[in-house]
This record gives structure tokens, C-alpha cells and sequence, in this order.
């Protein structure tokens, strides 16, 4: 799942000057992407049943694929029409990068460069799919709303999946917004603050928000509580939470801030209420994510991220600085940065 970065909305903005430069419309890609991209001349879209070839596939947070050579959008023909418009801009958002000098760079020069491309490649997608000015006549001043992201839906051509990326980085306070099935599972999720998202696949029905929405007697009110977690599969959770949650067909809305509820008129922070934890924050060293800290590994002593990152991670695998590629320890010099292939 994509993390946030600050440099993620200046990145877009170079992406969408580049798009216009290449002679593209964005108003065209909101109506219909697909459309669009299949009347250009220097890219192709394939639809595909389902494999994904593994020459597209790059850990990509969509069901779709890129290849550069020759330039390739690849989209899964399963998916409803929604996901396949933001499957596409998704990989066009790869094509861009991939294609520009800048753009590259600013990607290789990031200290998380595939995390950050395919972040840059969500709300490059979710921000074509949802012009500033509909996302504004549905988003409260104070913040976006669960409710908010349902009317969302109805009124665009947007994906579930989009209207995540798109409202979570709206949010005034450190929270996620996310997507569930009727059994309760991540169907899709997107952060902002340094709170980190739950897993796609991961059960959330011991979120009492979730469980509240899953037993409401009325499906089209929204449900409201104080006390939402998010649940993470190491088996801790999230500080409480101020949580909205509103039915969209048959998926569920989840929007859950830590302060600042625009659904509120008062919420304010709150300290030391998740569930088997102390209440420290850390930074994981391997992969950037702020979390509260539930244990420490018993071989190095670090606090260990919702990852599964540790102390030990960190001794195995280290990013260099030439390539940017993570490898193993054993393949850096003693006190080099720098990876052997690289120096030879």
C-alpha cells in the first residue's frame, strides 16, 4: 500500500505540466480515460483478463502493469469500469515518470523511490478522477467526511479506491481513509500524518466502528463513534480514534482522524489509548512509517514497525546510494554506502 510524502502533491503538479506539454487533456481523462488513452499515438492500453505479465508488474498498489518498452498500460479487464479508469491513470502516472528527465530524477533522488513513484502514481490518478472543485462540494471546511466520500462516489466517475487517496490527503489531522467490504475487510486505505493505514486484506471487525456500521439496523445513516481503532495484522492497534462510517453500495467509507473530527464540533487529541503499546512513537529506519511501539525484538532489541521491520532489517538489507536498489549487507564493502556491482 502506497505510504504518504510530503514532495507527492508538488510531484503531481510536474506530472500534470508534462501531460499538457505532451498534448494531453486532463478534462478528456476525467470524462473517460480510458477513452483518451487509447486515441494516443505514443502509448498503448492492453486489457488483459486477469494475468498481470511479469514484465508489467512492478508492486504496484493497482491491479495493472507498465512496460516502458514500447510504452505499455496494461489494465485488468475484471475490474469495474471505476477501477479500470484509475488503474489506467495509474499507469500512465508510471509512463510519465518513467518518460520525463525531471520527473525521473526526482524519483531516484528520493530516499524511497519505488514507494514514492507508485504514491505519486495514486494521487496522480485520484486527482484527474476528482477536480479540486467537486472534491470542494463535498468536503466540509473542516475536513472530509465518510458521508462525503459517498456522495463522492455518486456524483463522479471515480473509484472507491481514488476517492480514498484523493480525501486522505484533505485530511487537517493525522487519520486514514478507507474502504471495507461487508465482511469487514481492507478493500483499500490511504493515510495521512504519519498514521499508518491497515493492510488491504486485513479484518477490521474488531474496529468498533466497523462493527457498529456491520450491525446498524439502517444502512443509510451514517455511524459516528470515539473510540475507533485501527486494527493491524501484528495483532496491536492504532491510538482511539475519531471515526465516521457510511455505506456506498456495499462497500463502507471508513474516515478516522486522530483530532479535529469534522463531524465534531469538539475532539481533541488524545494520548496512550492503543492496545498493547506504550505510548512512544518511533520511526521504522527500513521503510519510514511512524508507529506507536507494541514490542521490542528479542534478538536486537528494537522496536519492532507494523511492518515487521526491526533492528535485525536493518542489519540484513541496506539501500545504496548509487543504484538505489536494497541488498544485502553482505554486498556493501565494509563502511560503504555504496553496493559492490556499483563499484566494480
Amino acid at each position: 500500500m502506497p505510504r504518504t510524502f510530503d514532495a507527492v502533491p508538488a510531484q503531481v503538479d510536474a506530472m500534470l505540466a508534462v501531460w499538457h506539454a505532451r498534448g494531453g487533456d486532463v478534462e478528456a481523462l476525467t470524462l473517460d480515460a480510458m477513452r483518451e488513452l487509447r486515441q494516443r499515438t505514443d502509448l498503448t492500453v492492453t486489457v488483459v483478463p486477469e494475468f498481470v505479465p511479469r514484465d508489467y508488474t512492478q508492486g504496484c498498489s493497482v491491479a495493472g502493469g507498465y512496460r516502458w518498452e514500447p510504452p505499455t498500460l496494461l489494465v485488468t479487464e475484471s475490474m469495474s469500469r471505476r477501477r479500470q479508469q484509475f488503474t489506467a491513470l495509474h499507469e500512465l502516472g508510471h509512463h510519465l515518470q518513467k518518460t520525463d528527465v525531471c520527473l525521473g530524477t526526482t524519483v531516484v533522488e528520493h530516499a524511497h523511490p519505488e514507494e514514492f513513484e507508485d504514491a505519486c502514481c495514486d494521487a496522480f490518478a485520484a486527482r484527474i478522477l476528482l477536480p479540486a472543485d467537486l472534491v470542494v462540494l463535498h468536503t466540509p471546511r473542516r475536513g472530509p467526511t465518510a458521508v462525503g466520500a459517498v456522495e463522492l462516489f455518486d456524483s463522479s466517475n471515480a473509484s472507491r479506491a481514488a476517492i480514498c487517496v484523493r480525501l486522505a490527503g484533505a485530511l487537517q489531522s493525522p487519520g486514514v481513509v478507507a474502504v471495507v467490504d461487508g465482511t469487514g475487510t481492507v478493500s483499500f486505505a490511504a493515510a495521512r500524518g504519519g498514521l499508518f493505514p491497515p493492510a488491504r486484506g486485513s479484518d477490521q471487525r474488531q474496529n468498533p466502528l466497523v462493527r457498529a456500521a456491520l450491525d446498524a439496523d439502517d444502512p443509510t445513516r451514517a455511524v459516528t463513534r470515539d473510540d475507533a481503532q485501527i486494527w493491524y495484522r501484528t495483532g496491536h492497534s492504532s491510538n482511539r480514534l475519531y471515526g465516521q462510517a457510511a455505506w456506498s453500495g456495499d462497500h463502507l467509507f471508513l474516515v478516522q482522524v486522530e483530532y479535529g473530527a469534522s463531524w465534531l464540533s469538539y475532539s481533541p487529541p488524545r494520548d496512550g489509548t492503543s492496545e498493547r503499546t506504550i505510548d512512544r512513537w518511533e520511526e521504522c529506519e527500513h521503510c519510514g512509517a511512524r508507529f506507536t511501539i507494541a514490542f521490542t525484538c528479542r534478538r536486537c532489541g528494537h522496536p519492532r514497525c507494523p511492518a515487521g521491520h526491526c533492528g535485525c532489517t536493518a542489519a540484513a538489507l541496506r539501500t545504496c546510494n548509487e543504484c538505489f536498489l536494497e541488498k544485502a549487507s553482505a554486498q556493501f564493502p565494509a563502511g560503504s554506502m555504496i553496493c559492490a556491482d556499483c563499484l566494480s
